[in-house]
């Protein structure tokens, strides 16, 4: 049964937009002024696939179409002619057997169509979980491992980043056509840090040592000097001793650059030689 029918751009229809003819039962009733495209339509029903009917469509209940046959003026034409007795025409009467054959085959067909109907239904559901699996499987994808190691393997995921949808593709095609080994998590990770780290740099060789000049150098006498270090000064022994190292230091910022008074005693104690001194020991 058709349920509607779209026909546009033929005949008296209107290119753009045409006519929609929808909610049709099994018997319908169509009427209209003469060139208003009654005859146009059901040439379109006789004939789908003729070029003209390129904009027209007729969709059938459960998506199964069957031939339509369409009693107007062309059929008359083409199967009987002009008769002497216009609209009278006998086609012939039917014999008990050949009406039992209709019968039968009218019920072989819908049994038929039930069981195409039964199909349809299953492979629509078979469709729906498809889609139903794939979207499970791009959120999983997405968020269990372009979101967990992308900061791992950015650059390999480049091309790849924009979409969920983009990263299900690059899984499902590296399963197809990748047949290399498989490598651990850890292997993979340092295989990242080689291929997509910083670039090595170009390091410029050691310059051959000559060592003839370390013999020179061994003789220079400055290797005779002693370093004397700040515990053999005279006063070492003494601040040790008292364990006043700390009362010495705070002393030092009380010392007058052009005087020799002690800030503590007050007496004329302090020349160059005991600043020297006490520089070297707190050097």
């Amino acid at each position: 049964m058709i349920t509607s029918i779209t026909i546009k751009n033929v005949a008296s229809y209107d290119p753009v937009d045409g006519v929609i003819i929808d909610g049709l039962k099994k018997v319908n009733f169509i009427y209209g002024a003469n060139g208003c495209g009654k005859t146009t339509l059901s040439n379109f029903l006789q004939n789908p696939v003729d070029g003209k009917f390129a904009n027209c469509v007729a969709n059938w209940k459960n998506e199964s179409p069957i031939k339509a046959l369409v009693y107007n003026n062309e059929f008359r034409k083409q199967n009987f002619g002009n008769g002497k007795l216009n609209g009278v025409f006998t086609l012939g009467q039917a014999t008990t057997d050949e009406i039992k054959v209709i019968e039968d085959k009218n019920e072989e067909l819908k049994i038929i169509k039930a069981d195409g109907t039964k199909k349809r239904e299953t492979l629509n559901a078979q469709k729906q979980r498809k889609e139903d699996l794939e979207k499970e499987f791009t959120e999983s994808s997405w968020k269990k491992i372009y979101k967990k190691y992308d900061k791992e393997f950015k650059e390999a995921f480049v091309g790849s980043m924009k979409s969920g949808e983009l990263f299900k593709n690059r899984l499902l095609q590296e399963f197809s056509n990748n047949t290399a080994n498989l490598k651990s998590l850890d292997e993979l990770r340092e295989k990242a840090k080689t291929i997509f780290g910083d670039i090595p740099q170009n390091i410029t060789s050691i310059n051959t040592i000559s060592y003839e000049r370390l013999l020179n150098i061994e003789v220079e006498l400055v290797w005779k000097k002693i370093i004397v270090g700040k515990a053999d000064v005279d006063i070492a022994k003494l601040i040790q001793k008292l364990n006043i190292n700390d009362w010495v230091n705070q002393g030092r910022s009380y010392i007058q650059e052009d005087e020799d008074t002690c800030p503590f005693c007050q007496q004329p104690t302090i020349n160059e030689d005991f600043k020297n001194q006490l520089e070297n020991w707190f050097d």
